[in-house]
């Protein structure tokens, strides 16, 4: 049996295929189509997990969609309780039900390509949460949904129980009481793309003092027993589609105005970005009360906020805080897809415990003639790993591109660019010449677990994932400053034995040629594009960015 998880027509759209139990694959769109949060059909994915099982769309037994248009009649009720204007009420009320019709043309849809197989929805937030609890293993857990919204619910919380096999959500924000909806809706007044850039404005609030608009923001967004709730005299009513800002002109006069994105960055900015920062991990700190299980599984598109999840790990250490590698929207069709199994067959998928669920990439051949610009030398991995320790001694910075790709949206080592970060002016010139980005923006730290500890306060449970931002410890600050950020957290991401042999290799051997345990590491693109998902991707980054040298699968490559 074959089952397709798909997400689709919203933002980082994806793709994953189980066979039985097993998963095939897990894709990325926007890593193929190379446009950033594409939000259309995922074509390049499904056609590239279709290749890898050798299978053609009629032998696809069960497709299931990341969204559920029945529920949108929930949110449509809520919105017309919603104080505030009535236009701007009418407006969201029509919202919920054009995006209902939506939905059901994408049943349509995929009826339509998948002419064999059996089409079910799943509750958004249900994808969330079982993306989350298939990759921790199925164990009991605690576990948070938290995102902009899905269907209605913005806000849930719940248990898995393993021996029951049952999962309970209870909902505690609807509409536009959403962290993420208030995220993003700043994220935009501070001049940055809304679900994009929130990384952005986290890594500015390190910068700011959260205590001048502390106040405003207890106004703002509100959190008790009950979940969440924002004021609707400061952010605007949700209605689906509408690309004008969020914020009312109260909250301009209470704080500071729209930021044009031409515009400098100033202290006002980085302390409203320190406040609306401060909020978000109390928010966390609320919904995430001590528990007595040993695992809370945090997914949705606001679990990658690693300041609020590095908060958690501090204050609750015997708690394992799990965010699986793909928590916002692209991870939820491996959700649905372990959720139709579940629920249908009675079984649990077999997800990895790394992060590389892609198929293997294709490389180019010989013959191809994108290798007559540039050369290529073939090695074994143990020698691939010891000469990219040697240049990366010498202050060199290298790609990779080898192996199946991680899932999500942080480079894991597959997709990833090595450096030193002892080596004179290195976070400027990735910053600037590299990755063309911010220099206000950290860059993470990687280590293998066992040096790990004695880098960062790593309590009780490793950091795989890069998933929480943890305080540093005197000796990364020393031999390593540029990876700490302002706040004095770093986010670390720890190699375990077994995990990938490669990135292993290079770290023991960086070690051994340089008496460092720590590189940099960061995704192999520049800033506005996706992660890259194909070889042509990875040779064009060598040619177009300052690259000094490429791993492509095997080869070394550089430039002729």
């Amino acid at each position: 049996m074959y089952t397709l998880g798909v997400c689709a027509f919203t933002h980082d759209s994806s793709a994953a295929l189980l066979h039985g139990s097993e998963l095939v694959g897990f894709l990325e769109e926007d890593r193929l189509s190379g446009l950033k949060h594409t939000r259309g059909f995922p074509e390049l994915a499904v056609q590239a997990l279709l290749a890898a099982a050798r299978i053609t769309t009629s032998e696809i037994d069960a497709v299931a969609y990341t969204f559920d248009s029945t529920l949108y009649a929930l949110g449509r009720r809520s919105a017309e309780r919603r104080p505030g204007p009535r236009r701007r009420r009418d407006a969201a009320v029509t919202s919920y039900a054009q995006i209902s019709a939506q939905h059901r043309q994408t049943l349509v849809e995929l009826r339509r390509r998948f002419p064999n197989a059996t089409v079910v929805e799943t509750p958004h937030h249900e994808a969330h949460a079982f993306s989350a609890i298939a990759a921790a293993g199925w164990r009991d857990a605690e576990v948070l949904v938290v995102d902009s919204i899905g269907e209605a619910a913005t806000t849930s919380v719940g248990r898995w129980d393993g021996d029951s096999r049952s999962l309970t959500l209870r909902t505690v924000g609807m509409d536009t009481d959403s962290l993420g909806y208030l995220y993003g809706a700043v994220t935009d007044h501070l001049g940055f793309r809304m679900r994009d850039e929130e990384g952005t404005v986290m890594a500015l609030a390190a910068q700011g003092n959260p205590s001048r608009f502390r106040n405003l923001f207890a106004g703002v967004l509100t959190i008790d027993g009950e979940g969440l709730h924002v004021d609707p005299s400061y952010v605007r009513q949700r209605v689906f589609g509408d690309h004008g800002e969020r914020l009312t002109a109260r909250f301009s006069r209470e704080a500071i105005d729209r930021r044009r994105p031409s515009e400098p960055l100033t202290e006002d900015h980085a302390d409203l970005a320190a406040a609306l920062q401060e909020r978000t991990t109390d928010a966390f700190g609320v919904l995430c009360p001590p528990t007595a299980l040993p695992l809370r599984v945090i997914s949705g598109g606001v679990a990658t906020n690693c300041v609020a999840i590095g908060s958690l790990r501090r204050s609750q250490p015997t708690t394992e805080q799990f965010v699986p590698p793909a928590p916002g929207d692209s991870g939820t069709s491996l959700g649905a897809a372990v959720a139709y199994l579940l629920r249908r067959r009675d079984e649990l998928a077999s997800i990895p415990s790394n992060p590389y669920w892609g198929p293997d990439p294709e490389l180019p051949e010989l013959n191809d003639p994108a290798r007559s610009t540039l050369r290529f030398e073939p090695m074994r991995a143990s020698d691939l790993a010891q000469e990219c320790a040697r240049r990366l001694n010498e202050g060199q910075i290298v790609g990779v591109y080898r192996g199946a790709a991680e899932a999500g949206p942080r480079a894991l080592g597959r997709r990833s660019i090595f450096a030193d970060p002892r080596a004179e002016g290195v976070h400027h010139r990735l910053a600037l010449r590299v990755k063309k980005r911010e220099l206000f923006r950290p860059f993470a730290p990687i280590a293998l677990e066992a040096d790990a500890g004695a880098l960062v306060d790593l309590g009780s449970f490793a950091s795989p994932y890069m998933s929480a931002a943890l305080d540093a410890r005197p000796e990364l600050r020393s031999i390593a400053p540029v990876v700490v950020h302002a706040n004095g957290t770093a986010r670390m991401q720890t190699v375990g034995q077994g995990d990938e042999p490669f990135v292993e290799d290079l770290l023991a051997e960086f070690r051994r040629v340089s008496g460092s345990p720590v590189l940099i590491n960061t995704s192999l693109n520049a800033k506005g594009s996706p992660t890259v998902g194909t070889w042509r991707d990875a040779l064009d980054c060598l040619q177009t960015m300052d690259l000094d040298a490429l791993v492509l699968g095997d080869d070394l490559v550089t430039r002729a």
